[in-house]
């Protein structure tokens, strides 16, 4: 039922969405909350997202594989050049990392607020019921799943399963622990996620990275709901793609 999900889910072709992540690193815990509109099937989303340590709200814009942030304040005006959005091309980070597509990492690689739907395909036969419960309302099933990372990427281009691994390297592990709840109609409800990960060190640097967490709580409601998410105008966005891309060299 848990696996089935995935498909239920994304038949559903829209929702809204709230996301709470917890980020650790450096001994510090960053939230960070969101809210928005999903596009299961053109993968697109728009969310306003609130940033840890009081600096203010983001919007971001996911769509034709390019993510678009209109940044708070000084951080907006330092990587922007003064315009009110920047951009990142993730088919050309998919390219840079790993040599392939976005379309051909789906489910490998962070694209979207879509990414943990990806997750259920991977559940493995460790399911247990924890009983009835109510998420926004609606009446669910809480399960505690065990997600098979090689389950979730099976069948998948060679270059998605090679992220994976890469991945798997990062976590020291090829499973996650994750808690869904799921609705009477076989649709995700909520998803809570745990992972913890190495990074590999930056070439030429030779500091040893720390070991970065992750926590993510991700709702969905409202199934169907209208959806039409759009780019900012050209002349209003500063594509960072390269800066970033330069920094991490």
């Amino acid at each position: 039922m848990v696996a089935a999900a995935y498909s239920k889910t994304t038949d559903a072709h829209t929702a809204k969405t709230t996301m709470s992540t917890q980020l650790g690193m450096g001994g510090q815990s960053l939230p960070i909350t969101a809210s928005g509109v999903v596009d299961f099937t053109g993968k697109a989303a728009q969310l306003t997202e609130t940033l840890p340590a009081n600096a203010g709200t983001m919007e971001t814009r996911f769509v034709n594989g390019m993510v678009y942030l209109q940044l708070p304040g000084q951080l907006g005006a330092q990587l922007a050049g003064g315009k009110p959005w920047v951009s990142l091309d993730l088919n050309k980070i998919a390219q840079q990392q790993y040599g392939a597509s976005l379309s051909e990492l789906q489910g490998s690689m962070p694209s979207d607020p879509t990414d943990a739907l990806g997750y259920l395909r991977g559940a493995s036969d460790q399911v247990r019921e924890i009983g009835p419960d109510t998420v926004d309302g609606a009446p669910t099933k809480h399960y505690d799943v065990t997600i098979d990372l090689d389950k979730a990427t099976a069948g998948r281009p060679a270059q998605a399963q090679q992220a994976t691994q890469k991945l798997e390297q990062q976590l020291g592990t090829h499973t996650l622990p994750a808690q869904v709840w799921i609705d009477d109609q076989g649709r995700l409800r909520k998803i809570m996620l745990d992972e913890r990960a190495t990074p590999p060190s930056t070439a030429g640097s030779t500091a040893t990275p720390g070991p970065v967490s992750v926590s993510l709580t991700e709702t969905f409601s409202d199934f169907g709901t209208p959806v039409n998410v759009t780019a900012p105008p050209a002349d209003q966005t500063a594509d960072i793609t390269d800066k970033l891309g330069a920094a991490g060299h």
